[in-house]
């Protein structure tokens, strides 16, 4: 909303006087705009008013009318009905979060076009007090009426604004005894892992799936099934028989009895009788692998342990369980239960008519689990979270955390290579949700980390986890940070248009180099698997794996032990020499480039860069008064650590654009925040205290020294490009330069700042100032 608007004579400006800056010898006019809060913002049930991530609307990048149903095409990524390429930056929206009025879910989700994103995923509607009703409800049969009117609404809201929308079916459902389920109150949420072989468990999924998706939204007129902006569905979210091992050994009746009679019918079909199993188990120390009172013919085998061995343990005294052979046949089996529950899932979705494309989560951690989700279903998709809260046992007010810069951490634990390893059979991959949440101090590197190598390994879709609309069930405002809801943090939200930006457009050159970690049977079924040593190549290279025969050029197959260390160097020493402009010692230097040359990652000084033609980003520990230069783009700060990414949105290289976006964030904390180094023996690094509340603070200050941004010319006598000088400490500001007019938006007031040549103080937060030059 256009506010007061008022003419600097810069000659008579007082600010200038005292401060003895330098003119510019070119009038200006300078404007004020006020962005004024919705004066409604009171009659949305829980005054949550939503923040742009941006001052500049991206919804040209949102998916076209008529786009037709998603599929996956020869090349491994999706497409649109004509062939398009699609790609997706998106956001997750939780059970809960869903109830909220008509005009809230309207000003949601035009903030999210505003902000280009393109998908959002439902997530967990099946939680209690979602979808399937009351926690008290007798079953878990029947649809709450006012939820599904509200999962309608925000569906057709995202339709006018052309979002498409993402489902998981089974989540945290808790099945009842209403439903015909034995023993039903004794099953976790989610019935983990019963829920992948127990007939019931099956129908019941499959029932809900069809009264879901077969039901007609009366707000589009649509059955979910029949809505091509439907673009992904999940059959189960991180579920599977390897994420929690240790249950199989603990699992509950009948279920237990059920899945021994399984295991000993897979034994007796692949070795016939009783004497062909002992004979290829062999023996272990001595031992028989297969003790003397197990039968396969009367279901008394026992499944193996995926546990490792209590440390304790004395030496003479073996578990025959886990034996290495009964392990082999054990992973083998589950992985073949595992893809029979997902045929069974998406053979029963194509009958009622899904078209779209179909995943499973599981564990990424074991590439037996992955396999099964490739060799059944479309895609691969999982999660990465760079920071964890950990609660304390003695007092539910403390959380604690690690509190560690992601910049800090280049291991197999780091984004790129613990995402990189989902590709399988060159399978489109999905990162559904991510996060480096509150409280972190370092999470402003988190976007320009995520965005870097999610463009590098040529990703499909990346969505944040998440987007809080109302209170929490722990009585959290949205309005303040709070761990895994991104809405109000400046810190991440602030950077995610831009980001998103750069990713729909492909700006960042993918991989040119795949490695293939290739995973022949029956080495597939070993158990513990560690892949994390050799993924390491995923901050340089692009990653595929596969169980089948593959013709690929770079192809590795991980042993899971330190030799994987020198498969790492011979593998980087070899793209070196095949001219990729990488570092074969970068396991000892910490430095990582990625063999497109764009994206520079020093994991000892913690700094992240891009380069393309078009876009530049800088983030991670700065130090004051240096220069930072990456291309034409020059930076110096009085800010310790943060993010700035410029973004040329004409399309054109950064130092002749006539369009430029340019934005830093630091850091963000609540008031009031109180996080700790925690005592010795406590769960991890750091304890939050206290949590803070509204508003939120990014500790915008004075500085003596300004935080300047300019574009370098191309030879030593060029014209300098200045863009920026703010006296500022930390804070977050955002400057739009188009032809002969600047926008600056800072959320620290009275602080000096020239743009374009002309210097005042910086407005009120939500004061934006338009410079305009008089040529």
């Amino acid at each position: 909303m256009r506010g007061q608007e008022r003419f600097i004579q810069r000659s008579c400006c007082p600010i200038l006087r005292q401060r003895n800056l330098p003119l510019w010898s070119v009038p200006l006019l300078l404007f004020l705009l006020a962005n004024t809060p919705n004066p409604k913002a009171a009659e949305l049930g829980t005054g949550f008013v939503p923040t742009p991530s941006c001052m500049v609307n991206f919804r040209d990048l949102l998916p076209p009318n008529n786009h037709g149903f998603l599929k996956v095409g020869p090349d491994g990524h999706f497409h649109w009905a004509n062939g398009t390429r699609a790609r997706f930056w998106g956001i997750n929206v939780s059970s809960t979060r869903l109830d909220i009025p008509d005009e809230q879910i309207q000003n949601v989700v035009r903030t999210f076009a505003n902000a280009g994103i393109n998908l959002v995923r439902f997530e967990a509607i099946d939680n209690r007090g979602c979808l399937l009703g009351p926690e008290n409800a007798p079953d878990s049969l029947h649809f709450d009426s006012h939820y599904l009117d509200r999962l309608d609404r925000w569906i057709a809201t995202l339709k006018q604004y052309h979002i498409c929308y993402y489902l998981d079916l089974l989540d945290l459902r808790s099945f009842k005894p209403g439903d015909g389920v034995p023993n039903a109150t004794a099953l976790h949420r989610g019935a983990r892992p019963y829920a992948m072989f127990d007939p019931k468990l099956i129908q019941l999924q499959q029932q809900y799936a069809h009264d879901l998706l077969c039901h007609t939204n009366p707000y589009t007129g649509l059955k979910l099934v029949d809505d091509p902006d439907l673009v992904m569905l999940e059959i189960c979210n991180e579920s599977g028989f390897f994420l929690q091992p240790d249950q199989l050994d603990d699992l509950v009746e009948p279920y237990r009895t059920e899945l021994r009679k399984l295991w000993n019918q897979w034994l007796l079909a692949r070795y016939g009788n009783r004497t062909n199993l002992a004979s290829s188990w062999g023996s272990i120390q001595g031992y028989p692998v297969l003790r003397p009172d197990e039968d396969p013919n009367n279901n008394s085998v026992d499944l193996p342990l995926l546990t490792p061995p209590p440390t304790d343990l004395p030496a003479n005294v073996i578990d025959v369980r886990h034996a290495p052979k009964r392990v082999q046949d054990g992973v083998e089996f589950l992985y073949t239960l595992e893809r029979s529950y997902f045929h069974q899932m998406v053979s029963y979705l194509h009958s009622i008519g899904v078209k779209i494309p179909i995943t499973a989560v599981v564990s990424s951690d074991a590439p037996a689990d992955l396999a099964a989700v490739a060799e059944e279903c479309d895609f691969t998709a999982e999660n990465w979270y760079g920071e964890t809260s950990l609660p304390d046992p003695q007092n539910r007010n403390l959380s604690y955390i690690s509190n560690q810069d992601p910049l800090a951490n280049d291991s197999g634990l780091g984004f790129a290579p613990y995402t990189a390893t989902l590709r399988w059979n060159n399978k489109p991959v999905v990162i559904r949700e991510w996060d480096v949440g509150w409280p972190n101090r370092w999470r402003s590197s988190s976007v320009p980390l995520v965005l870097a190598y999610s463009a590098l390994q040529n990703y499909d879709a990346v969505l944040l986890f998440g987007y809080q609309t109302n209170r929490g069930p722990n009585d959290s405002s949205p309005m303040a940070l709070n761990m895994y809801s991104e809405q109000s943090d400046p810190a991440i939200w602030g950077l995610y248009a831009i980001a998103g930006r750069v990713f729909l457009s492909g700006l960042i050159q993918p991989a040119n180099h795949t490695v293939t970690f290739a995973f022949p049977k029956p080495q597939l079924f070993h158990w513990p698997y560690d892949t994390q040593l050799l993924a390491r190549l995923a901050w340089c290279v692009q990653l595929n794996s596969t169980s089948h025969p593959t013709a690929a050029s770079l192809v590795v197959t991980p042993t899971g032990t330190d030799q994987d260390n020198r498969q790492l160097d011979r593998l980087l020493a070899t793209l070196y020499h095949r001219g990729a402009p990488i570092d074969p010692k970068s396991r000892f230097t910490g430095q990582w480039i990625s063999d497109t040359n764009q994206i520079h990652f020093d994991s000892v000084h913690r700094l992240l860069t891009i380069h393309t033609s078009s876009f530049v980003m800088i983030a991670g520990a700065f130090e004051p008064k240096k220069t930072y230069r990456v291309g034409p783009l020059c930076l110096s700060t009085a800010t310790p650590y943060g993010a700035l990414m410029a973004i040329a949105l004409d399309g054109k290289p950064l130092r002749s654009s006539q369009n430029l976006l340019i934005k830093m964030v630091s850091i963000a904390e609540n008031t009031g925040q109180q996080l700790r180094r925690a005592p010795h023996g406590s769960p991890a690094p750091w304890v939050l205290v206290n949590p803070g509340h509204p508003p939120v603070t990014t500790h915008g200050q004075p500085a003596s020294f300004p935080t300047s941004v300019w574009l370098a010319p191309m030879k030593p006598t060029g014209h300098v490009r200045s863009l920026l000088s703010l006296y500022m400490r930390n804070g977050t500001w955002e400057l739009h330069v188009q032809d002969k007019k600047a926008q600056l938006a800072c959320d620290t007031p009275e602080l000096p700042v020239s743009v374009l040549g002309i210097h005042t103080l910086t407005g009120m937060p939500s004061h934006i100032i338009t410079f305009i030059a008089r040529w």
